[in-house]
């Protein structure tokens, strides 16, 4: 073989090596290949057509080699040559380029950043196929290219913009690629859920914030950035469960539009913005468990313009959420971890020490009456006094704070694999979030997965993504109240080690009692906590996301989407039958176990057209036009039984029954809607903006007679930098004035909220079958709530875009109110739904960022935001009157004309009386009386700030970045309630239980004084009033955060290509101008928290 080979390799070159005289003169072409088969040897192998269309040719050369001599033959023709072995093939030229084109061709480069840093593990890939490579250590790529005819080469990596580079663009030898930030590319697009649009073309008031910049901030959850980085978008601090993790914030976009403090008549939040998590509704919950590593942009849209889209769902504002879509290349896996330190905070407590309290008990007359020498008189309360005080020199100064709290320590984690080729791309996720709250017991556990499938053919794109999450909750035993009330010269345990159930036993008059004394008991929370006592909740759902779309020609598409989700979610609640509530119960009604089951199964398609055209280079139009059908169903049931042996038998079926008249429940409810919608935008040269977006309504929640209302929206814009006499200065580089106007609607209510409701009465049964009786009365000529929304915004940009300011006023008139009215009694229910009155909100909201230094590798930047808000109710008379008798006994909240929802009324005070102790009150009139009357009540004071925000820095070098975001909040005042609950207002009861300090240093005692506070003797009822409100100014510290991102060489170590490392501190400070108690039944928390981001 070898002998062979050797022999046809010197054939070959012998032929090659030949040379021949050819001399012909205008011969056919033909004649010419034949005179050079017979001298040489070579056959010729053409198509006859093409060389006979050459003609006749002329060759004069002697002693010449093969090339040389079919070269001057076909010298002038259209026809080229080549040889393999002793054959010629001959071809035309154009025929010969593209088999050139299509011979394997190695493309080499380098892919570095803005800042020419290298990126190594970008993807490379030959688009229409799955060949590709990553870019090594210092961002080099080597590449075969085995038809260059029409390839191209896709350069991605996460966080940057994808380049689609074509092959006959690349320049000979290396080349270097640079991508850009994908930080740019969203801040330049608006992302409605439906449809998106190039900001500079938009009217409306929105913002877009990335996954980069979220994280920046905190790794906890996305709206805890939201709330700092954005000033429209609020989270309303909860006093009384602080940081519990299983509570749901209270969130509002641009303030709330209802009844503020009416939320507990309705079955859901009627100020909650409305949530879209790819393209589709969902719920507060479902974003508060999504993983901060899972998404990829967040869009607030904010004015009717912007929210125009979703009609009457949008009066509050529309938060949008879209996720991460897998990126084309070779399979990448990306692992994000997360670490969270959480510990209470309890600054704001200023609870008495042991020897305070024993004190403070002796003056307030607890122990008895006191002789002129300040004796106790009673020689058993005398003891009793002196045995305690011993106990306290001894040293005993429980700190019962402590007991129910614990360093938290979070952690989650979560994993993404990508891959595939512009036709078909997958994405695999799986993600756990383990969180501990800063009370024992206190627990929730989340755990999705994910898979995201997207295929392309020719002009059809399909996506679907599925979703499945499970979550498991568990809540402490005894809340936090309970502990911090506890007595502190109590020990926790006695002399053998024992947690006791009882702290103190104490008498108090019983009018109805023989002796006129009762005996009462002073439960030790430590000991309820022991307990088997549990309450805990699991929740499983799935969702299913499809959509078709459809390029029908260039500018035109079409789409169809279709979303089900189903969710299960069950609660168990254990009381144990040894739970101090119990002692005085009897023995066969001592503990209780509830079971509740709630399953929802919605639906929801969408079907829309989409157009974009620009004529003559300055005429854009843009349309959307669309349908939509949701449906959501819920089914909740439930039972309690009650009498339990022991802790260890918590099965229901261990009870001895129902309590008395008590019954398993069972509830049913569906909503269903329909919409139809156009949106059409118009733009002049990129400089005379207009959007008019126009939807049609229909929901089962309002009256027959109301099912469908329209909504409608118009916004203005004007990109005045574009404008010719804007040239000519270079001070100010982007100049757009905005409005907008239209009439967002609101469908946040009760299924059933406009029918009555009624329930069987199986209590009174009769001859003729069940009975029923009215639940709810509804109203079928219930109205819409839909807001009037006016916005003015201005966006400028200065100082070669270092200085950026957007600024935007509104005005919403929401028109009719929904809100529920006192009925008598008789009618079998005490409220009935109504349009009534309406609510104006206005405000201010501003944003400003600074970029203090700007070099290549390193940059400082101020950031600044603001917002201030104001309310006025209008046109309620009376109507709300009977919440305005409740709430006298509760707080400072009134329904009145003219007033605000955050207005706080209260009977003027004039202080304490230094003679004798009483709280002098003002009239109306001006005059003073020591007489309470609420007839006196007037405005004293107001919850909201006048302006509230946050200001910070940022500082980026080299791979290191820094940022810090101080939360302030100025003016603005706040019902001091631990000084009405724990300085006065402390009745007998509340004696045994511990007090603020400043309720034996602060309150009158002797005539003379010049005191805060009534006199220390007194047990009876104070009376809300001015006294107890202040001013309230804050400054926190939200968010500090350091950083570091790197592409070294030693991570290939490890098979990665990058890494990002970051620390947070989150609410690690706060100071404020009032001393008050927050986080009543759970404390609010302070974060030390760790984030590892790695691209393999």
């Amino acid at each position: 073989m070898l002998f062979l080979l050797m022999t046809f390799v010197s054939l070959t070159a012998t032929a090659l090596g030949q040379r021949a005289t050819i001399k012909l003169d205008n011969v056919d072409l033909q004649v010419a290949f034949n005179e050079i088969k017979q001298k040489m040897g070579y056959t010729f192998v053409y198509n006859d057509q093409v060389v006979k269309n050459v003609g006749k040719v002329s060759v004069n050369v002697t002693s010449s080699d093969i090339k040389y001599i079919l070269a001057k033959c076909l010298e002038g023709t259209s026809l080229d040559f080549y040889i393999e072995d002793n054959i010629v093939v001959i071809k035309s030229k154009a025929e010969q380029a593209r088999e050139t084109e299509r011979k394997p061709v190695t493309v080499k480069g380098k892919v570095v950043d803005e800042k020419k840093q290298p990126l190594p593990g970008v993807t490379v890939l030959l688009k229409g196929t799955t060949l590709g490579v990553t870019t090594g250590g210092e961002g080099d790529f080597s590449i075969v290219i085995t038809d260059t005819t029409k390839a191209e080469l896709v350069f991605s990596f996460i966080g940057m913009v994808s380049q689609t580079i074509p092959y006959k663009s690349i320049p000979k030898g290396e080349w270097t690629i640079v991508l850009k930030d994908d930080v740019q590319e969203m801040d330049e697009v608006v992302v409605t859920g439906i449809y998106s649009r190039k900001k500079e073309s938009f009217t409306g008031s929105s913002t877009t914030y990335t996954a980069k910049e979220l994280k920046t901030i905190g790794n906890q959850n996305v709206l805890q950035s939201l709330k700092t980085m954005d000033p429209s978008f609020a989270i309303v601090e909860n006093n009384q469960f602080g940081s519990d993790p299983n509570r749901l914030p209270d969130i509002n976009v641009r303030g709330k539009t209802s009844v503020i403090g009416l939320t507990q008549e309705y079955e859901v939040d009627p100020n909650q913005p409305l949530f879209i998590l790819d393209g589709f509704e969902t719920t507060l919950k479902t974003i508060s468990d999504l993983s901060m590593d899972r998404v990829q942009s967040i869009t607030v849209l904010k004015d009717a313009a912007a929210t125009a889209i979703y009609g009457s769902k949008a009066a509050n504002g529309v938060v949008v959420v879209e996720t991460k879509a897998p990126a084309p290349g070779t399979l990448r896996l990306t692992y994000n971890g997360n670490l969270n330190l959480s510990f209470a905070d309890l600054s704001d407590y200023n609870l008495m020490n042991s020897k305070e309290k024993l004190e403070f008990e002796r003056l307030a007359g607890y122990d008895g009456d006191l002789d002129a020498n300040g004796e106790i008189v009673s020689e058993y309360d005398q003891r009793l006094y002196y045995q305690r005080l011993a106990e306290v020199k001894r040293g005993v100064d429980t700190y019962w704070m402590s007991e129910p709290l614990r360093f938290a320590t979070s952690h989650s984690h979560n994993l993404f694999a990508e891959g595939g080729d512009d036709r078909m791309r997958y994405g695999l996720g799986f993600s756990y979030n383990k969180t501990q709250g800063v009370m024992k017991g206190s627990d929730r556990d989340v755990i999705n997965g994910n898979v995201q499938l997207l295929y392309r053919y020719k002009s059809l794109s399909f996506k679907n993504y599925l979703n499945l999450d499970y979550s498991m909750s568990s809540r402490e035993k005894v809340t936090f109240s309970k502990f911090s009330q506890a007595n502190p010269y109590h020990r926790k345990k006695n002399e053998d080690g024992v947690v006791e159930q009882v702290l103190e036993i104490y008498t108090d008059s019983d009018a109805n009692s023989p002796t006129y004394l009762q005996e009462l008991k002073n439960y030790n929370p430590l000991y309820d906590m022991t307990l088997g006592s549990s309450d805990e909740t699991s929740s499983f759902g799935f969702t299913n996301n499809f959509e078709i779309d459809w390029q029908v020609f260039d500018g035109l598409r079409a789409k169809g989407r279709f979303s089900i989700s189903k969710s299960t979610d069950r609660g168990e609640v254990f009381k144990s039958p040894n739970a101090s509530d119990y002692a005085e119960t009897a023995s066969t009604e001592r503990g209780s176990y509830r079971e509740t089951r709630d399953e929802n199964l919605s639906y929801d398609g969408d079907l829309n057209v989409t157009y974009a055209k620009l004529f003559n280079e300055v005429h854009m139009v843009n349309a959307v036009g669309g349908i939509r059908l949701a449906s959501s169903k819920s089914q909740s049931s439930g039972y309690k039984s009650i009498g339990f042996i022991d802790d260890r038998y918590s099965n229901p079926s261990f009870s001895s029954g129902y309590p008395t008249g008590g019954k398993p429940s069972y509830f049913t409810s569906e909503k269903r809607s329909a919409s139809y919608y156009l949106n059409a935008g118009y733009a002049y040269d990129d400089r005379y903006l207009l959007d008019v977006n126009l939807r049609s309504d229909g929901s089962s929640v309002f009256g027959l007679s109301q099912q469908f209302t329209t909504t409608w929206a118009i916004g203005l814009a004007w990109n005045v930098h574009k404008e010719d006499f804007f040239q000519n200065q270079n001070w100010l580089n982007f100049l757009k004035l905005r409005f907008s106007i239209g009439n967002p609607g609101n469908q946040n209510f009760d299924a059933y909220i406009s029918m009555n409701v009624y329930k069987y009465a199986t209590g009174y049964p009769n001859p003729f079958g069940v009975s029923a009786i009215v639940s709810t009365w509804g109203n079928n000529d219930l109205d819409w709530q839909k807001t009037i929304d006016q916005n003015y915004g201005i966006d400028l940009a200065f100082l070669n875009n270092r200085l950026k300011v957007t600024v935007d006023y509104f005005y919403k008139n929401t028109d009719p109110l929904l809100v529920y009215v006192q009925t008598p009694t008789s009618t079998g229910t005490s409220t009935v739904p109504m349009n009534l009155g309406k609510q104006v909100s206005q405000g201010l909201t501003a944003t400003l960022n600074y970029m203090i230094l700007q070099r290549e590798n390193m940059s400082w930047n101020f950031n600044f935001n603001a917002r201030h808000i104001t309310y006025e109710y209008r046109n309620i008379g009376t109507a709300l009157d009977k919440f305005n008798q409740e709430n006298r006994s509760s707080n400072l909240v009134r329904y009145y004309d003219g007033g605000s929802p955050s207005d706080l009324w209260a009977v003027r005070s004039a202080g304490i009386d230094p003679a004798s102790g009483r709280e002098i009150f003002i009239k109306k009139d001006g005059t003073q009386t020591f007489e309470h009357d609420y007839a006196d009540e007037v405005v004293v004071g107001n919850s909201d700030p006048k302006v509230e925000g946050v200001i910070g820095t940022s500082f980026y070098y080299k791979g290191f970045s820094a940022s810090v975001n101080l939360r302030y909040r100025l003016g603005g005042q706040i019902f001091m309630s631990t000084l009405y609950d724990k300085v006065e207002n402390i009745s007998e009861n509340a004696l045994q239980y511990n007090q603020d300090k400043r309720a034996l240093y602060d309150r009158w005692q002797k005539p003379g004084d010049v005191s805060k506070y009534k006199s220390i003797s007194l047990t009876d009822a104070t009376p809300m009033s001015s006294r107890f409100i202040a001013d309230e100014n804050t400054l926190s510290g939200e968010s500090i955060s350091f950083g570091y991102e790197t592409q070294a060489k030693w991570l290939h170590r490890i098979g990665a290509s990058s890494m990002t490392i970051r620390g947070y501190m989150n609410d690690i400070f706060r100071i404020s101008t009032v001393k008050n108690e927050r986080g009543l039944d759970y404390p609010f928390a302070r974060t030390v928290a760790f984030s590892l981001g790695l691209t393999f």
